[in-house]
């Protein structure tokens, strides 16, 4: 045997006694915990099995005639994915708290609601993990300050700080221009869709033309700048040069390119020695930033001027409001500037830049995926359309004056409940993100009551408020794993003096679930400041398609409607968790959209 093979067993046997030792230990620590453990040979978040486990599974384990309910415990939970196959299923075998043990660490996984309430209201002891966010990625927290820090990265002294500043641009101004730009750009999506020079109607990439249009009303309401869908996926693509014309195109190229530039700085990609398609991507983020700081510049000035700036509602322009009583980001000045702009609560120019950049990348993905899934979803279920149909015949009637001053957002969004309903049922099955990873903060071992049993958890412990685990709960949920909008629509009685005199009539309303047992933009003070930016924008496209259009499965030869059906729902159960919850072939099962008056 050859040195290197000896070299290499050697390491691979050191390796695997070092994680046997790290396991136990860790075992020992989580049986003083006094809750059920599963253990699993590695971390789910290992390098090593990230890269080994989609192998192991596709190759090796899917090929076993056993159902995933078969597998061994240690099996199953070393699966990346196991929240999505698993959902409510641990709580029944394990109950309201188990820890997931490995050589990697604790990881304690709660499903019940006060608990879950409780780790969410705490934020000072219960923190965003250091070394990975989501939970699912080989991703440190500080890999995500790209363009500097942000409220995602910064400590627990200096989070309030940030989350003030970042949740300024989410106002009802924002929402106004948010529906407008949804519905513009879904108007150019659905004609795209529906007049295709060969003829055909499947959509061809569902997937890149929601990313394109998410992606268009984030440039537009937030820098102002005009947009159109393009081409089959709708992106322009980046030139040889890596130049791109504008921060939307600059923002495509970086969003596909994240995860190199969250392990690579950008200003490393930039040499003359580095291969020419990596270059391109360090000088499309080099432009991204310099767009990014441009616009504070121009804002700041504009605000030292008495004027309105860009007028966008971005994180850049209200980050600026908030410093505008600061020197210019000209001056020879800019440490001192940015101290002061600190010590008076807003944010420095690296800090404005970086909370934009998370703030987009995480908009853009998460809004796209969750309409993937409900249009999926809703061409299964075509009972559904007509149900949506109904609410949009009776709402969606704004006068042209009333569009014309911007009044479509305030008369129209609160009443379309049942659009609501389809997006948040949607959540309810198919969060982006599948548990929300926290960790106990190095102040102390924290004390943590689940039902009659007070926990004593040390710190560096992770914690999981199990998302899916406990939206998928039938303690809480009736039909929990089945898709049914209507559940979130509760019939209540409104009294006389409120519809100007008459018979009482019913009224639809909006269910309120129990605290902790729904909570896809997290809970607490922490909670996403975009939430209602998302809503809106997938309520006005979700309205607009359906107020002229229905969305059917692309029939094959010797199709029923059932087996239809079970293609499409087929599709949205065939999932990976990368950096977020995804279909694996979203435009394999084939939908189309036709007009109400077309025939079948």
């Amino acid at each position: 045997m050859s040195t290197t093979a000896v070299l290499l067993a050697s390491s691979l046997f050191a390796y695997m006694v070092w994680s046997v030792v790290c396991l136990e230990m860790n075992v020992r620590k989580a049986r003083a915990l006094k809750v059920p453990l599963v253990r699993i040979p590695f971390d789910v978040n290992n390098n090593l099995w990230v890269v080994v486990q989609p192998l192991v599974w596709k190759k090796a384990l899917a090929c076993l005639p056993f159902p995933w309910s078969r597998y061994p415990n240690f099996v199953r939970f070393s699966n990346r994915n196991w929240h999505f196959l698993e959902k409510s299923r641990p709580g029944t075998l394990f109950g309201p708290v188990w820890a997931l043990v490995s050589p990697g660490g604790i990881h304690m996984h709660f499903s019940d609601p006060d608990a879950i309430q409780d780790i969410f209201s705490r934020w000072r002891d219960f923190v965003r993990p250091t070394r990975k966010y989501p939970a699912d990625i080989v991703l440190g927290v500080e890999m995500l300050a790209v363009y500097g820090p942000s409220v995602f990265t910064v400590g627990l002294d200096d989070w309030p700080r940030h989350r003030k500043a970042m949740a300024a641009p989410f106002h009802e101004g924002t929402m106004r221009m948010v529906w407008d730009e949804s519905l513009k750009q879904v108007g150019a999506m659905l004609h795209q869709w529906t007049t295709r020079s060969d003829g055909a109607m499947t959509v061809l990439s569902l997937i890149d033309d929601l990313k394109t249009l998410s992606l268009n009303v984030l440039a537009s309401t937030a820098f102002r700048e005009p947009s159109a869908l393009q081409g089959s996926n709708g992106m322009k693509q980046q030139g040889p040069s890596g130049k791109t014309e504008s921060y939307r195109d600059a923002l495509s190229v970086v969003h596909s390119n994240v995860i190199l530039l969250m392990m690579i700085p950008y200003r490393l990609l930039t040499g003359s020695w580095v291969p020419t398609k990596l270059r391109n991507i360090g000088q499309v983020a080099t432009s991204l930033r310099t767009i990014m700081a441009q616009v504070v510049a121009d804002d700041l000035t504009a605000l030292h001027q008495g004027c309105e700036g860009t007028g966008g509602p971005s994180p850049l322009l209200y980050a600026g409001r908030i410093l505008s009583n600061s020197p210019g980001t000209g001056s020879a000045s800019m440490g001192e500037a940015n101290a002061k702009r600190r010590r008076k609560g807003g944010l420095s120019v690296d800090e404005v830049l970086g909370n934009t950049f998370v703030i987009n990348i995480a908009g853009l993905d998460t809004t796209s995926n969750v309409l993937s899934f409900a249009l999926v979803l809703l061409a299964a279920y075509p009972e559904v359309q007509e149900w949506l149909y109904e609410e949009i015949c009776e709402v969606f009637l704004p006068t042209q004056e009333e569009k014309e001053k911007g009044q479509g957002y305030v008369l129209l969004f609160p009443r379309l409940k049942r659009c609501k309903a389809v997006v948040l049922e949607t959540l309810r099955l198919y969060p982006p993100i599948t548990g929300v990873p926290k960790v106990v903060t190095s102040r102390g071992t924290q004390a943590l009551r689940v039902g009659d049993q007070v926990l004593a958890i040390p710190p560096g412990v992770e914690i999981f408020p199990l998302l899916l685990g406990v939206q998928t709960d039938p303690q809480y949920w009736s039909d929990p794993y089945a898709w049914k909008p209507s559940r979130w629509i509760v019939q209540q009685q409104q009294q006389p003096q409120k519809i100007g005199g008459g018979e009482e009539r019913q009224v639809e309303t909006l269910l309120s679930p129990r605290k902790g047992t729904f909570f896809p933009w997290s809970e607490g003070p922490q909670y996403c400041v975009g939430r209602k930016f998302s809503q809106v924008e997938t309520v006005a496209v979700l309205a607009y398609l359906f107020r002229s259009h229905r969305v059917r499965v692309t029939a094959r030869p010797g199709d029923s409607a059932e087996r239809a059906r079970e293609r499409a729902q087929a599709c949205v159960n065939d999932v990976n968790f990368e950096f977020l919850l995804k279909m694996n072939q979203p435009n394999e099962v084939g939908i189309e959209f036709v007009r109400r008056e077309d025939r079948d």
